[in-house]
């Protein structure tokens, strides 16, 4: 494999920074991530909320949960009964990716070797999503002998198959009998440097003897010299009857059930009575179809990609003057001022919420979810999932009316925890 996705990921951040990629952490240490990046991948993420989230470190802002001053010249204007149109009654590829990731938990605890133990990966949040294809990744945290591991399920699409089997080819790698098929697995020990080592990887792939089958395929990462899952461990996971239902989570033909349709509606019926006080009149919102844990906005003309952000700090993350609202239509650094000229717009919309520097809200309204470097990375998703027109995002005066509204800053936490893919 190549470091093609590493080099994506900072280009990414670049665009949207206009400048080199900010220094961070995650729970695991950054030599273990930039390891298993670097090693186990071709293509490029886009971590929607993550990615943006880094704007608040490099502002010396963090994300608040209090309210917001209203007021200003624009004037938030009353709300009003928001659309209920462009709303798919059929299963979506988001649904069932938030299927899959609330189920893989428990589908895969009985499967681990003893000692090894799993949980939802919280440094993702349910972001992980593939700038290339637009797969949605769903990721776990596994914890053996004191250390942390991040376990990633990958696509099954060519691509991904001619790297799998370059990477095996290279190494010498046989497949190994197992019940139902063969496996391979590759385990790339800590590379030693003056510093100490980095982290470990390892890559895992089931072929079914039935070759109409899916292949599974899942890699791990993490600081320890030892993988938490050895070959005996896969063959052994192979064989119990659960794998069987793992095999299933990961198939890409099952649609989502009839609950998980349901459970979109609930989710968007929680997330609009939170954020009716916040949103224009005639908007509303709704998950996203193609990027499961993302947002879209409703308005009268149709749908766009959407994240908004709440931030607090004396240090302004873009220059704009208290009572104003700046426009960009990509990167931070060339935002400009608007005036309330009505011209709805697809971009970047950020103001102070207050009489002050205090606290500051920023929209990212883009187009339907797509994949690629030109994307917004709130807009990277499964092409083709929304069948909605796309709408022409907001206009000057209603990026106003969200940023200055009473409690913003509190309705953008609340709805953002509703939206987390758990």
């Amino acid at each position: 494999m190549t470091d093609d996705a590493d080099l994506m990921v900072h280009a990414m951040i670049g665009r949207l920074f206009e400048e080199p990629e900010p220094t961070h952490r995650t729970d695991l240490a950054d030599s273990a991530i930039a390891h298993g990046m670097a090693a186990t991948r071709r293509r490029g993420f886009a971590v929607a909320g993550a990615t943006l989230s880094v704007l608040a470190v490099v502002a010396g802002a963090a994300v608040v949960s209090g309210g917001s001053q209203g007021g200003g010249r624009f004037g938030a204007g009353d709300t009003g009964a928001s659309s209920q149109a462009y709303e798919d009654s059929r299963p979506t590829y988001a649904d069932r990716q938030r299927e899959v990731s609330e189920q893989l938990p428990a589908v895969l605890r009985p499967l681990l070797p003893a000692g090894v133990t799993v949980s939802p990966d919280q440094t993702q949040a349910g972001t992980g999503v593939d700038m290339q294809s637009g797969d949605y990744l769903p990721a776990l945290m596994l914890r053996f002998e004191g250390s942390d591991f991040r376990l990633t399920f990958d696509g099954a699409d060519a691509g991904d198959a001619a790297g799998y089997a370059d990477t095996f080819a290279k190494r010498s790698v046989a497949p190994v009998p197992a019940a139902g098929g063969t496996i391979r697995v590759l385990i790339d020990p800590p590379a030693q440097t003056p510093s100490g080592p980095h982290g470990s990887s390892s890559w895992y792939e089931f072929a079914p003897a039935d070759k109409a089958e899916p292949v599974l395929r899942f890699w791990i990462y993490g600081d320890s010299k030892v993988s938490p899952i050895d070959v005996a461990a896969f063959q052994k996971m192979a064989a119990e009857p659960g794998f069987a239902a793992l095999r299933r989570l990961q198939d890409p033909s099952i649609r989502a059930s009839a609950a998980a349709v349901q459970e979109r509606y609930t989710i968007e019926a929680k997330i609009n009575a939170a954020a009716r006080t916040v949103l224009p009149p005639g908007f509303r919102l709704k998950l996203n179809p193609g990027a499961p844990g993302s947002l879209e906005l409703v308005g009268p003309d149709g749908v766009n990609t959407f994240f908004w952000e709440s931030l607090t700090g004396a240090t302004a993350p873009v220059p704009c003057s208290v009572g104003a609202v700046c426009y960009s239509g990509h990167g931070l650094t060339s935002m400009k001022k608007l005036g309330p000229d009505g011209k709805a717009r697809l971009g970047i919309y950020v103001g102070y919420t207050g009489p002050s520097t205090a606290s500051s809200i920023m929209l990212h309204v883009f187009g339907l979810p797509g994949a690629g470097m030109e994307s917004d990375s709130a807009a990277i998703g499964k092409p083709g999932s929304e069948t909605a027109a796309q709408g022409h995002g907001l206009t000057p005066q209603e990026a106003m009316a969200i940023i200055q509204a009473p409690d913003a800053a509190k309705v953008i936490a609340d709805v953002r925890a509703l939206v987390a893919v758990k």
